[in-house]
């Protein structure tokens, strides 16, 4: 059923793209057989039947074309842990949800959270856009991590906490993992990140899952790819947070599903089959 459903999507998505293909494949396989009936007259092929035959290959091959699926698995080798990768809403998934944030754990919507991150966007629908309660959990758990009081921070929280510090935050029985990855510029509030930072962040967001996870599932976003941006192409940064979980996983189990959940808009950047091949061959 979803692959019927991935195919409607991609017919949806790109109808003349899927006509030219049907017209150019037809065209391709009717000049071939008639090339075959030229050098060998006792070859026919004409009638009904044929004329389907050609459709349907003709529609078959464009239907492949414009196909791509939306979820996939890949198995962590010699360990029980599967990566699935999907498209979909990271809030709708099952098992403890992880979002990446500044390194100032910051919460008030605007400057210095913008409302369009994923991180904004949990607090406007975990909260309301109040980010009282969000703080007092926040609060309670980074009570146990050293900080650096930061003066010169013009707006939101002042206490920074090293890339990798990572809470947990308990809302309508669903658990967040909240980890930062980015640091914030004091005046601007723009935050920004790094490989070095991410695989470091990455790191401990993993440490905290394992202690927390307890067989439930993990689900990260593709952290890195918002407004604290690395800069990487989609399959670039994907292929990152894949060996990262490869990585954790093959030193310790962290859980038995891990799910990376992109959003509809990277659909065209990637193909998930690519994906797999790639994990497949290593």
């Amino acid at each position: 059923m979803q692959n019927l459903l991935d195919l409607l999507h991609g017919v949806r998505r790109h109808p003349w793209k899927t006509a030219g293909l049907v017209y150019l494949s037809f065209s391709a396989l009717f000049t071939l057989l008639q090339a075959v009936t030229f050098f060998n007259a006792k070859v026919k092929f004409e009638g009904i039947a044929y004329l389907a035959g050609l459709i349907l290959a003709s529609v078959s091959f464009a239907f492949w074309k414009v196909w791509k699926p939306s979820k996939i698995d890949i198995s962590v080798g010699h360990t029980n842990t599967t990566i699935e990768i999907l498209f979909g809403d990271l809030f709708r998934m099952d098992g403890i949800k992880i979002i990446s944030v500044n390194e100032f754990f910051d919460s008030k919507l605007g400057k210095p959270v913008s409302e369009k991150s994923l991180h904004g966007i949990f607090i406007k629908q975990a909260f309301g856009g109040h980010p009282q309660s969000f703080d007092a959990q926040v609060d309670a758990e980074l009570s146990k991590y050293p900080s650096i009081d930061v003066t010169s921070k013009i707006y939101g929280k002042n206490k920074s906490y090293e890339i990798g510090t990572t809470v947990m935050v308990s809302v309508n029985n669903d658990a967040y993992l909240l980890f930062a990855l980015s640091k914030t510029d004091t005046v601007t509030c723009k935050a920004s990140s790094d490989v070095t930072k991410m695989w470091v962040a990455l790191h401990g967001a993993w440490k905290r899952a394992r202690i927390e996870a307890g067989g439930h599932d993990i689900n990260i976003a593709l952290v890195g790819s918002g407004l604290a941006g690395l800069g990487l192409p989609t399959r670039d940064l994907l292929n990152l947070i894949i060996l990262s979980a490869i990585t954790e996983t093959k030193t310790q189990e962290i859980t038995r599903k891990i799910r990376i959940v992109l959003h509809r808009d990277r659909f065209e950047d990637l193909d998930l089959r690519d994906v797999r091949s790639h994990w497949k061959e290593l």
